[in-house]
């Protein structure tokens, strides 16, 4: 059995009500299971089920039609729940009134609460009405953000574009809320792409990267999302300060092991990272303003540079980053990763798909660490 024949038949034991043989079906699968966001997240979603059985309260099973509902509802909540966290909640009374369409149950509300909030007791204190609406709500709503950018016809005014790579339209939607409210620099408008079925991740950024003018670009995944409001201006400000850095990212490491595994040594900056059971913060903090970096994680790469991803190696979804931050090197650019007092994004990136890893990090060495002329002897 795969992933897919396995979601239909979890979607069948859904829809006729045999809700007591959903988690023992997903447990004989479970290297099936854990290797799939929706399959994991259901598996989740059964101590749940669990406790409210037990307590005789109407069951999660009961309240939706299907798989795809189940997963939809419960991302539903976790992106509320992310809103109030980072300040980007515009209206908390559609919060619950989400609760109350739903019939979210407090077991359902508190589990999600502990596997999605990095700053539970905030988010707590908020819900209980222990915080005031200026603390609650953002100060600048969508419209507003808007109302803040200029006419793009004014020739003297730049572009920043955000590119997405996507495959999940709830989960782009939720990328390019965060985008929209970000401050945008007195003379400066964003622009945003969105990428949907490309054959991989570098021929969907060229895609995007040729059709875009602007000099600034960001490019990020759909499940990555900006928290920190002054992204924007911290970008500009490094660019500016410095010609030759080409790309910034907001994880890197200095030095790219042999075996071409970026994870496996020293690594520098802050991220908020969503996983299926926990939201955790991973923190390697930068002992300078800038820190050089062989390679930045994929979650997020900005650029002031146009440099053509290599579709010609990489044609799937694995070390497209690595491989672009080394061509930034080559052609004599700097990638940076700045100093932090927090994490500016959150990449709610669930269980990775290592199913041709292997494949393309045998691509990225052979190409890269073999020829040690491109690789600079420390940093």
């Amino acid at each position: 059995m795969n992933a897919l024949q396995l979601k239909q038949k979890t979607d069948e034991l859904l829809q006729n009500g045999k809700y007591d043989e959903i988690k023992p079906l997903l447990l004989s699968y479970k290297e099936i299971a854990e290797k799939d966001n929706d399959l994991a997240t259901i598996c989740y979603l059964c101590t749940i089920y669990e406790q409210e059985k037990a307590a005789g309260q109407p069951v999660i099973f009961s309240k939706i039609s299907g798989v795809e509902d189940l997963i939809n509802r419960y991302t539903a909540l976790k992106f509320y729940l992310r809103r109030m966290e980072f300040d980007v909640a515009e209206d908390i009374e559609s919060f619950y009134c989400f609760l109350t369409q739903n019939q979210i149950s407090s077991y359902e509300l508190m589990r999600a609460i502990d596997f999605s909030v990095v700053h539970k007791e905030k988010v707590m204190g908020i819900i209980s009405g222990n915080l005031t609406s200026s603390d609650i709500l953002s100060k600048k709503s969508a419209d507003q953000v808007s109302d803040n950018r200029v006419d793009k016809k004014d020739r003297d005014i730049q572009e920043i574009c955000f590119i997405i790579c996507s495959n999940n339209p709830l989960y782009a939607e939720e990328c390019i809320y965060y985008i929209n409210h970000l401050t945008v620099p007195e003379g400066y408008y964003v622009d945003i792409l969105t990428v949907e079925e490309a054959k991989s991740m570098t021929s969907g950024y060229n895609e995007a990267m040729q059709y875009s003018k602007a000099k600034y670009k960001v490019y990020l995944h759909h499940d990555t999302f900006i928290v920190y409001p002054h992204f924007i201006e911290e970008l500009l400000h490094i660019f500016q300060s410095d010609a030759e850095i080409g790309m910034i990212g907001v994880i890197g490491a200095p030095k790219i092991p042999e075996n071409g595994i970026m994870w496996d040594g020293k690594r520098y900056g802050m991220i908020y990272e969503q996983h299926i059971y926990e939201a955790v913060m991973l923190s390697n903090p930068c002992t300078r303003p800038l820190e050089e970096a062989e390679a930045v994680d994929g979650l997020l790469m900005a650029t002031q540079y146009d440099i053509t991803w290599r579709e010609d190696l990489f044609d799937k979804w694995d070390f497209y980053d690595c491989s672009q931050s080394m061509e930034f090197i080559r052609r004599g650019y700097k990638v940076v990763v700045p100093k932090t007092e927090q994490p500016w994004c959150v990449h709610d990136c669930g269980f990775l798909n290592l199913e041709n890893y292997d494949e393309e990090r045998r691509k990225f060495v052979a190409e890269y660490l073999n020829d040690q002329g491109d690789r600079k002897e420390s940093v």
